[in-house]
């Protein structure tokens, strides 16, 4: 072999190694992280708390959002902060309630996970309607404590409904929450499917992409109110293809592919933001045909080109 194919073959070797131990280095630090949960316990106080997992008060005041004068109470769910790492240390292994390796959870690399710490408290009875419950599908970075914030609800609900033993959950795992203490508007913004969003953004684009981004998320907005609304169909596609309401569907343009400010006009209609404080109608005066029929409604408000009543 010549010296320079040697070379070569040495530059190869190295390069592979240097690879294999960044790649070793990149395991090593996203590994699972967790996120641990306390649930308050009869005579628990603040203090009592911070002293058992080596944090002071404030801190835990911080992480949760609590104010100094608050009480804590019975069965509520605290995030206790990681003094050091964002990991779970050793001593703290026996709080999953399971064996002392975490390798019987077949843990992802790079996942988050909520850790409910429960010595005492049970987990809470639910009774809630079958009407009030969807099934909704792990995502990538989804916990336990996330989703229980989300669903105005907590984790120990959670855990009960779903006849959880740990508080590990994986992506594509199926669960079941409950929307009992959701609005409908928020019921609607947490269950609405990848199709629905998009016909959303395409009536808004096909609507209002003139207008400017305030007057696309009106549009958006007049959509999802008359979805909540009893007056109308309760589904996207039967509110915009109701017929002789949209403009757009008449002529075709509902089918333009939507850009996207149009998708980003459809979320921030989602999330709740009306600017046209609840109207179920809008019009252009300059190309309206049946401007009589708008005056017997009330106006609420004109944003760009469109005038918004309800």
């Amino acid at each position: 072999m010549s010296i320079n194919n040697k070379y070569k073959k040495y530059c190869l070797i190295s390069i592979l190694t240097l690879v294999l131990l960044i790649s070793l280095t990149l395991i090593s630090t996203a590994g699972p992280k967790f996120t641990l949960i306390y649930v308050v316990q009869e005579g628990d106080t603040l203090i009592d708390i911070a002293r058992k997992y080596g944090v002071s008060v404030n801190d835990i005041l911080e992480i949760n959002g609590i104010t100094e004068n608050s009480w804590i109470k019975l069965g509520q769910e605290l995030i206790i902060p990681q003094p050091e790492k964002n990991n779970l240390p050793d001593w703290d292994y026996k709080l999953l309630g399971k064996p002392d390796k975490l390798d019987h959870f077949k843990l992802d690399v790079g996942s988050n996970y909520s850790v409910r710490v429960n010595p005492m408290q049970s987990l809470p009875e639910v009774k809630i309607p079958a009407d009030k419950i969807i099934t909704y599908h792990v995502g990538l970075g989804d916990t336990l404590f996330d989703l229980a914030r989300s669903f105005n609800t907590s984790i120990g609900v959670i855990m009960a409904l779903n006849n959880m033993e740990d508080s590990i959950i994986r992506v594509g795992d199926k669960i079941k929450l409950p929307i009992n203490n959701l609005t409908p508007r928020q019921v609607l913004e947490r269950t609405i499917n990848r199709k629905e969003l998009e016909l959303l953004a395409r009536a808004i684009h096909a609507e209002a992409r003139g207008e400017p981004f305030i007057g696309q998320v009106a549009v958006g907005a007049v959509i999802i109110n008359r979805v909540l609304s009893p007056h109308f169909p309760d589904t996207f596609y039967g509110v915009i293809y109701q017929p002789g309401q949209f403009t757009a569907v008449v002529d075709g343009q509902i089918n333009l592919t939507p850009n996207r400010t149009a998708f980003r006009a459809a979320r921030e209609a989602l999330k709740g933001n009306d600017p046209t404080m609840g109207a179920l109608y809008y019009y252009n005066p300059k190309t309206a045909e049946n401007k009589w029929w708008f005056a017997t409604r009330r106006l609420l408000v004109t944003i760009g080109d469109h005038v918004f009543a309800k």
